[in-house]
């Protein structure tokens, strides 16, 4: 049994291939918080009153490193590349970020939207090759996506409260 698709998907199954392979790096990174939480917060890292809060946040690190490593594999089997999973990141980053400037947590089901829009930045035929000038928009875009959020996120922790 291979660990890989066949071939690069293509059109409207592209778009599928990438909600499915976002539905299991979901659960796979769930299932590793729900585990997560109970070691750390019983860890000796967490002490006092706020032993809750520091294994949520300690929990938030570990999911977050398990879901690029999840999404670093759904591009590999998917055979979707590393700029799908790196597009999926900072579109990601750029819907977090707009949950925090606006305050409002319905701007979170904007996050539905990135797998079919990371599905769509890295669409490309499968029996040509990519021009040169396309990949070097992408990764420009990319890093001024990178560069803002940084940034941005740099300003709002800075900023007073």
């Amino acid at each position: 049994m291979k660990t890989r698709i066949a071939e690069t998907p293509w059109g409207a199954a592209r778009v599928a291939y990438a909600y499915l392979g976002t539905l299991v790096a979901g659960l796979v990174t769930g299932l590793v918080a729900v585990i997560a939480y109970p070691i750390t917060q019983a860890s000796s890292t967490c002490q006092g009153d706020t032993r809750g809060f520091c294994a949520a946040i300690m929990t938030g690190w570990v999911a977050t490193a398990v879901g690029v490593l999840c999404l670093v594999a759904a591009a590999y089997v998917l055979r979707f590349g590393w700029v799908w999973a790196a597009w999926f990141v900072v579109l990601l980053l750029v819907v977090a970020q707009l949950v925090a400037a606006t305050g409002r947590l319905w701007v979170a089901w904007c996050a539905l939207l990135v797998p079919a829009a990371a599905a769509l930045a890295t669409l490309e035929r499968p029996d040509a090759e990519t021009p040169r000038r396309v990949v070097v928009i992408r990764l420009a875009i990319l890093a001024a996506l990178v560069v803002e959020v940084v940034v941005w996120f740099a300003w709002w922790v800075s900023s007073p409260a």
